[in-house]
């Protein structure tokens, strides 16, 4: 793909990705006619939490939030919040799966840099994190308004419940993934319940991940896609 051309201001016009059937995704500038469920449903189940670090087969972002938002309508009975769940990594179908270890390394030598040269440290204190969730959450507005859905950052309740899940599901899949008792230090410092998961952590395979996002989709939020 052609590098992204510049404005005037010299800062990119646009910065493209591929869409699936060989056009332009505007990273700078997502719209929600952009957004194709189809397309993320069919993406998130090809990409591996962990990066696939584990030694089992792959285990899909699909399933990732196929289990979470299952587990959240356990629990809740709220299918708007299950919803949010489904989505809330849906970003990466545009941008990819960008953990937060790799997030921590990146700022750590951002201030590595900014020390040798004598920036503030104070502006440059989680600049990666910030920068990286702005990212984020310019995809999820357009993602949010595809979908119907308020951002939910003017909805905190919400956003409280998908991070705790997050943080839940990751505790349970680093377990069912690299043993009962994974290291510590790879893992947020939270106490949370674990979630109420319908089944158990085994990696389903793209197709069947693929297919379930979908069936979620519809359930959750009433939005149609069929399958790729």
């Amino acid at each position: 793909m052609r590098p992204a051309s510049n404005a005037p201001s010299g800062r990119p016009a646009i910065i493209p990705t591929f869409k699936p059937d060989g056009s332009a995704f505007d990273l700078l500038e997502p719209k929600a006619s952009d957004i194709s469920f189809a397309d993320m449903a069919n993406t998130l189940s090809k990409l591996a939490r962990f990066n696939g670090l584990y030694r089992c087969p792959a285990y899909s972002v699909a399933q990732h939030s196929v289990m979470g938002a299952d587990a959240l309508f356990r629990e809740t009975g709220d299918g708007v919040a299950a919803g949010y769940f489904l989505l809330h990594d849906g970003h990466e179908y545009a941008l990819g799966d960008i953990t937060r270890p790799a997030v921590d390394l990146i700022q750590h030598h951002i201030g590595r840099l900014a020390t040798d040269a004598g920036l503030d440290a104070d502006f440059i204190d989680r600049l990666a994190h910030r920068a990286i969730a702005s990212v984020k959450r310019s995809i999820d507005v357009a993602i949010y308004q595809a979908a119907e859905l308020p951002n939910i950052d003017t909805v905190p309740a919400y956003g409280r419940q998908i991070r705790d899940m997050d943080d839940r599901m990751l505790f349970a899949e680093a377990a069912a993934l690299f043993g009962a008792q994974p290291n510590s230090a790879c893992l947020p410092r939270v106490s949370l319940p674990p979630p109420k998961l319908v089944g158990t952590i085994e990696p389903w395979g793209a197709m069947k991940a693929e297919l379930a996002f979908i069936d979620r989709l519809q359930r959750y939020l009433g939005i149609a896609a069929r399958a790729c």
